[in-house]
């Protein structure tokens, strides 16, 4: 049986009270959209969760896996059709997962992602930065000094900060 992380756990308890609901809907109190996807996979990887092929998009449902894990049966009208898709959702999600995460972690790191947000031109607050990269205050503003300097030196651009009365600090790369 599958060890389960007590977010996984949670989860998996709350979405097996709803048929058919996709598991993600559940996950709203993991802040960080990469620690979801991470969530997200795992499940996938240890066949806990399989891809809905009947629903309109990408929905993950718990698998018969996913219910025994928790210790509840699935639901009558799921277990056939889950059972023939387990199985094959899981080889084939399996080699898939075990290739994504080393461009994922390329493109997504998140000191490109402060990048990007710098980037817009509305710029980002502090808070914007804090809550999309899942860091504390502190360790945002310690990442934007050394990020000042890495651009300036290797782009000879800057990072400007923007204060207008009664609103927060806004940062653009200039």
């Amino acid at each position: 049986m599958t060890k389960l992380s007590d977010s996984q756990r949670g989860i998996l308890k709350a979405a097996s009270k709803q048929p058919k609901t996709d598991v993600r809907e559940f996950m709203t109190h993991i802040k960080s959209p990469p620690v979801r996807d991470k969530v997200v996979n795992a499940m996938l990887g240890n066949g806990l969760v399989v891809e809905d092929p009947d629903a309109e998009g990408v929905v993950y449902v718990i698998s018969d896996a996913g219910f025994e894990a928790i210790g509840k049966k699935p639901p009558a009208h799921d277990a056939t059709e889950e059972k023939e898709t387990a199985a094959p959702e899981a080889e084939a999600k399996a080699p898939a997962k075990k290739r994504e995460p080393k461009p994922k972690r390329e493109g997504a790191t998140k000191k490109q992602t402060m990048i990007d947000l710098l980037s817009r031109p509305e710029g980002a607050t502090i808070q914007q930065l804090m809550e999309t990269i899942g860091w504390q205050k502190h360790s945002v503003h310690g990442a934007m000094a050394n990020l000042k300097k890495e651009i300036h030196e290797k782009h000879g651009q800057t990072i400007t900060g923007i204060k207008g009365d009664g609103e927060d600090r806004v940062y653009k790369i200039a």
